[in-house]
């Protein structure tokens, strides 16, 4: 898919929508974080990834070349500089040129647009649910951002935790296409694109099933429902990154 444009109009929106809720507004799903503090965190892995593809770094880059940012309502002057250099660096960049990233695999800048487009839509919804609302995910979006999460982020997690679980679980979009099923054998997960039966199925709007994906909805909430064994609810919880 193209991510320029969502990257931007999620960028943009979690700059307002942090800056609508205030700097000391708490951020529910963070727990610790305020908005000021998430609004520098984002910042910071933009700038980092600026780096790593305006250089073609195969390690990360060194904290000490980065200033320590802003943790008042500088932070979101800051951001949105940051944003926009991200935006130029990132989308002028051959997609297949390499740079490193944290998965040990798919070294091209193309990983790059991906992630960060869903690191800044998920801390989008964080920022604007910390003001009272939060919008809801064009579903490309929110289908994209699962098969990354499945696909990508969930078996990275899983290796660091190493939960010890052998369990399946089948996700199903019911307002566009989209169905996986992800299983855990000895607590090492795979993943395929199609409709099969799961231990725990969660089913629903794509904005919402992206949304519990990521521990920021409920299984029964915006739409969802979810069926069999529902005490797998927990352990997905403690999966996620």
């Amino acid at each position: 898919m193209e991510y320029r444009d969502h990257l931007r109009r999620e960028g943009v929106a979690l700059l307002i929508g942090a800056q609508s809720a205030g700097i000391e507004a708490p951020v529910d799903a963070c727990p610790g974080w305020d908005i000021g503090r998430l609004t520098s965190h984002t910042a910071r892995v933009l700038q980092r990834t600026t780096v790593l593809v305006a250089e073609g770094l195969s390690e990360p880059p060194d904290n000490d070349r980065f200033e320590r940012l802003a943790r008042d309502e500088t932070i979101f002057d800051q951001y949105s500089e940051i944003l926009d250099e991200l935006i130029e660096v990132l989308f002028a960049a051959d997609p297949d040129a390499p740079s490193w990233n944290f998965t040990g695999e798919n070294f091209t800048n193309a990983f790059w647009q991906r992630r960060m487009t869903h690191e800044i839509a998920i801390h989008r919804w964080d920022a604007e649910i910390a003001g009272g609302h939060a919008g809801e995910f064009p579903a490309d979006l929110a289908v994209d951002g699962i098969d990354e999460l499945l696909t990508v982020l969930v078996p990275m997690s899983a290796a660091l935790k190493q939960p010890t679980l052998d369990a399946s679980f089948h996700l199903h979009c019911t307002d566009t296409e989209g169905e996986w099923l992800t299983a855990f054998a000895g607590g090492t997960p795979s993943t395929i694109r199609e409709h099969a039966k799961g231990d725990l199925a969660v089913r629903g709007p794509a904005s919402s099933l992206y949304l519990w994906g990521w521990n920021r909805r409920g299984a029964t909430e915006g739409g969802l429902e979810a069926l069999g064994n529902t005490d797998l609810l927990e352990s997905w919880a403690g999966i996620v990154p």
